[in-house]
């Protein structure tokens, strides 16, 4: 029984170890892609990732758990009381969901409670890995995944595809335009935003010259596909990651970084430009895409009605604000964004409806309340401040670009939120970054005052 008992402990001891928490993030973010590219082969949509989730999201509680019981004398940050709060309210907006079927048994692409405990998993994973050999080697896996899916969704733009698969059918508008493994081009939007600031960030920031051909090619290809995506979300994001960068550079340089380093590293963002520009020309020249979406810009300021705004995403937004009054606290239920229309007295059967806010943070706000909303913007505060003191601040060359990169993953992912809905085959991505930014040994753990 001692043999048993000692075998036990030495596996719990090897899972929560920072290279057991390695592993379960590096396992996730290459399952993904792997299911995914077997359920397009097979004809199926979107079925095998929410499993691989629910999985990661139960064996992600098991692991935080088994940590603080075997570290009881372990040091708290705020990221654990966040961890703690976020998994609290899930399970609490789930359990006085109005619609509680949906919520537990909905599929389609409904996030369930696992999911979530997936998401808030990975994060806490990510806050336990300081080693830059492990953080790198994460950006590697990320860096294949980019390639896999940036060469799958290169050629489709050309209509030669895998298969004919579309999350809800195959769309006249979707024909030449690229999606990628994620069967919808919304979501291969999203996910192109954090693919372009990985590779572009590894583009900026690497000594080697061999890395840097190579991270340049594949950033001006990832940009080529994120245009073809005719996902407009997806501009924004990247535009909010440009942005980011130029202001980083900025403060870098009132902080006393190696003005050597900073203006090699301004040379090659302007080379970024110039190749992203002659991406978008290219792609424009091909497909069209560029042209379709501003000519739907167009016709939209043109007839100037908010229900036909980002593609009637005025129309969503409008039910789930009218619905915060009345459930403020909880919010309609856990994912349960489509009760904003059933339980407005205005919807009528047959008008259309929606499963997702398609803006990550009104969809909290209405499905999971004001409380767990706070929880979230609290800590997408505190990573981006922790982030960019870490990048200020760090003595560490290398932890400094990892981070930087992380952290410029995450604000094309924060700002593209605002017109995107979270899926399970994007948001893990991010909320690794989100751990990225919020490594230990980068915060101060809290002070308890004793007795």
């Amino acid at each position: 029984m001692q043999e048993i008992k000692k075998r036990f402990i030495g596996i719990v001891d090897n899972i929560t170890s920072e290279y057991g928490f390695f592993l379960y993030i590096a396992v996730v973010m290459a399952a993904l892609p792997v299911v995914e590219l077997f359920d397009q082969m097979h004809g199926n949509q979107y079925q095998s990732q929410p499993i691989i989730m629910e999985m990661a999201g139960l064996f992600g509680v098991f692991t935080v758990i088994a940590y603080f019981l075997r570290n009881q004398n372990c040091k708290y940050y705020l990221s654990d009381v966040l961890y703690l709060l976020m998994f609290m309210f899930a399970i609490i907006t789930a359990v006085f969901s109005l619609d509680q079927e949906e919520t537990f048994f909905g599929f389609n692409y409904d996030e369930w409670l696992t999911h979530f405990f997936a998401y808030f998993s990975l994060m806490f994973a990510g806050t336990m890995i300081s080693d830059n050999k492990y953080r790198k080697n994460l950006l590697k896996i990320f860096v294949a995944i980019t390639v896999l899916q940036c060469t799958i969704a290169f050629f489709q733009t050309f209509d030669i595809r895998i298969d004919d698969v579309m999350y809800g059918g195959r769309a006249t508008s979707a024909i030449r335009s690229s999606y990628g493994l994620l069967q919808n081009t919304n979501w291969y939007g999203g996910l192109t935003v954090l693919m372009f600031a990985a590779v572009s960030g590894i583009y900026l920031y690497t000594e080697k010259l061999w890395v840097r051909n190579i991270s340049y090619g594949l950033s001006v290809l990832c940009f080529y596909t994120l245009i073809a995506s005719e996902a407009r979300l997806a501009w924004v994001g990247s535009l909010a990651y440009l942005i980011f960068l130029m202001i980083s550079f900025k403060v870098m340089k009132k902080n006393g970084f190696s003005q050597e380093k900073l203006k090699r590293i301004w040379k090659r963002f302007g080379i970024l430009i110039i190749g992203i520009a002659a991406a978008a020309v290219i792609c424009d020249l091909i497909g069209g895409h560029l042209t379709k979406r501003f000519n739907s810009i167009r016709n939209e300021f043109k007839y100037r009605d908010f229900d036909k705004f980002g593609s009637s995403r005025g129309y969503i937004w409008k039910y789930g604000i009218e619905s915060v009054p009345k459930h403020l606290w909880l919010g309609v239920g856990l994912d349960n964004f489509k009760d904003a229309f059933f339980l407005n007295p205005r919807f009528t059967e047959g008008d259309k409806y929606q499963q997702k806010g398609h803006n990550e943070y009104l969809h909290i706000l209405v499905t999971q309340g004001i409380f767990q909303l706070l929880n979230y913007l609290t800590l997408y505060v505190y990573a981006a401040v922790r982030g960019v003191r870490t990048v200020i601040h760090t003595d560490d060359d290398e932890n400094r670009y990892i981070t930087w990169i992380f952290l410029g993953m995450f604000t094309g992912y924060a700002a593209q939120a605002f017109f995107n809905s979270s899926i399970t085959n994007v948001a893990p991505y991010f909320w690794i970054s989100v751990g990225m930014c919020l490594s230990k040994k980068n915060q101060n753990h809290l002070k308890f005052k004793q007795k």
